[in-house]
């Protein structure tokens, strides 16, 4: 039934697209989990400060580290609903998840476009859909506001107006000047993508252009005019923003890998992407990747279609060099691995033709009516169905489930604390947790509730002070003695102004000063678990109780809300 189904689904383009952007807006709406913090700090976070003028901007944006340009994307629906007057907390939440889905189906509709331009086969066009849609990380990430998932989708766009094959097979769609400036936009927003390109226009020149003059073109009018004109678009936009001239991927490759800084946050061995990382996020479908290039190797007439699955392995390969490492910067090529697996299934199904005559034709007998020719599509073995379906729990764990707390924690900010804010008044809220551990004010839009979180800007020279998530971890008490305006330390300023009157004015004046420098105590702390036994005797002792615990099962994170009593 759902193969009949999909088979009428596939069958009209409008309503293919339709029904994947239905499909990617209630996967958008079913995340309910925290995956990394720059799905919210280098998107959403970015465009509710420029929209509604407070929030919070990490380091990255003061050295110019990133475009804009992702963070326009939603700082266009935030005015959207600013001007509607729809800018409420459900609509700042729910808004970016549906933009998101219908981003995300625009990158599964040419996902099955370009696997159907480079194996003429709706079969394989069908299958490479299904393994998309049914990938547990596709599900997870693709639908999230990581610059990772609109690089993916415009490498896929990219990819299939691009003229990949050797023989002049995809002509139809090839424009190479849509491809380039795609190519430019997602340059700017993730430098990193150049990675696969590096492949692909070398392999272009090499193959499909035989003269200099076909080469000189390309570069000239193709790459240069149109990617210059795009960089100048780009800089621009960033210009206006950082009110100075930037070049983002000079500044990407200067702190990123040049500093080395995105060592601060994390290193792995050179095998991880192959040991780890790749078969994390393939699953139970890289093996049938793996299996699509035996077949296609072993056929030398189909060779010239492997060009891609030989860029997703040189991609994984080149990331490899690079010391950090995450997940989410190989999600580009996830797709390419769909596609190719696809094609493999494509071969294991049958393919039934069916014949239908009209009415008419059947009264008249007319020998000149051609009858009606159709193709569906049929189960591939049992074995492959039961690896696709082993990518449902992992979907279902991973978007309701893993690090549900971040989440939890801003929605029950939004439900019992955000509530008791009177008029003009306001309530404040710190998060003693890792730095940007969970979303901030894209997921409360309320000036009037403080947040306050642990920094944790990286050491970008040798005198950069260390940054108060160290601090914190290093020593929690001594941190929250020396932070905030506790019980002992009213305490000891009491004393000291009362017992040496006449003869310590100096040393009454350094304490008066240092406790001038503490914070106050907030209204509410928010304390994950882990640092509930160290905390919780000076939180107590300091007037504050346990007023809730955010926690569900199966999550590896947990917290506890302290309120001052």
């Amino acid at each position: 039934m759902i193969i009949k189904l999909f088979n009428y689904i596939t069958s009209n383009q409008k309503i293919l697209f339709l029904s994947l952007v239905l499909f990617r807006c209630i996967n958008s709406l079913l995340i309910n989990t925290f995956f990394d913090p720059d799905e919210y700090w280098q998107s959403l976070e970015v465009a509710h400060k420029l929209v509604f003028g407070y929030g919070y901007l990490t380091w990255e944006w003061s050295e110019g580290l990133r475009s804009f340009i992702h963070p326009l994307i939603f700082v266009y629906l935030f005015k959207i609903l600013k001007i509607l007057n729809l800018d409420t907390t459900f609509f700042i939440i729910i808004g970016p998840k549906l933009l998101s889905g219908f981003l995300a189906a625009i990158g599964d509709l040419y996902l099955y476009k370009l696997t159907l331009s480079i194996f003429k086969s709706k079969e394989s066009a069908k299958w490479a859909l299904i393994c998309q849609l049914i990938s547990w990380y596709m599900f997870v990430c693709i639908v999230r506001t990581y610059s990772n998932s609109i690089e993916t989708i415009l490498f896929i766009i990219s990819l299939y107006y691009f003229p990949i094959n050797n023989n002049n097979e995809n002509t139809i769609n090839s424009k190479p000047k849509i491809s380039i400036a795609l190519t430019t936009f997602a340059f700017l927003i993730r430098p990193t993508t150049a990675i696969m390109w590096l492949y692909i226009l070398p392999l272009h020149i090499f193959i499909n252009l035989k003269s200099i003059k076909k080469i000189l073109n390309f570069l000239i009018f193709d790459c240069l005019f149109i990617g210059l004109f795009c960089l100048f678009i780009g800089c621009f936009i960033d210009y206006i923003y950082y009110e100075r001239f930037v070049f983002l991927p000079y500044n990407f490759l200067y702190i990123n890998v040049l500093k080395n800084i995105s060592s601060f946050y994390g290193t792995h061995p050179f095998h991880w992407y192959w040991s780890q990382g790749l078969p994390a996020i393939g699953f139970t479908i890289l093996p049938l990747f793996l299996l699509s290039i035996r077949s296609l190797f072993i056929k030398k007439s189909d060779r010239f279609k492997l060009h891609l699955a030989w860029c997703t392995l040189f991609t994984v390969g080149f990331y490899s060099l690079l010391a950090h490492k995450e997940f989410r910067f190989i999600l580009p090529i996830l797709p390419i691995i769909m596609m190719y697996s696809g094609y493999y299934i494509s071969t294991f199904t049958q393919l039934t033709t069916t014949t239908t005559t009209t009415k008419e034709s059947k009264i008249s007998y007319d020998p000149k009516s051609k009858p009606n020719m159709s193709t569906t599509l049929t189960s591939p073995p049992k074995l492959i169905i039961l690896l696709l379906l082993l990518n449902l729990p992992m979907s279902i764990f991973f978007s309701n489930f893993h690090q549900r707390s971040p989440i939890d924690i801003m929605h029950y900010i939004n439900s019992d604390i955000v509530p008791k804010i009177k008029d003009n008044g306001t309530i404040s809220v710190d998060l003693l947790m890792s730095c940007h551990a969970t979303p901030f004010q894209s997921y409360i839009h309320n000036e009037n509730l403080i947040l306050t979180l642990l920094e944790c800007p990286p050491p970008l020279n040798e005198n950069s002070p260390i940054d108060e998530k160290s601090l914190f971890y290093k020593n929690p008490l001594n941190f929250m003695n020396t932070q905030y305006k506790h019980i002992e330390s009213n305490n000891n300023n009491n004393n000291n102004n009362n017992n040496n009157n006449n003869n310590n004015n100096n040393n009454n004046n350094n304490n008066n000063n240092n406790n001038k420098n503490l914070k106050p105590l907030p209204n509410y702390f928010i304390v994950e678990d882990e640092l509930l036994d160290r905390l919780e005797p000076w939180l107590l002792k300091n007037s504050y109780r346990k007023e809730y615990h955010l926690k569900k099962p199966l999550d590896i994170t947990s917290s506890t809300v302290f309120i001052r009593v």
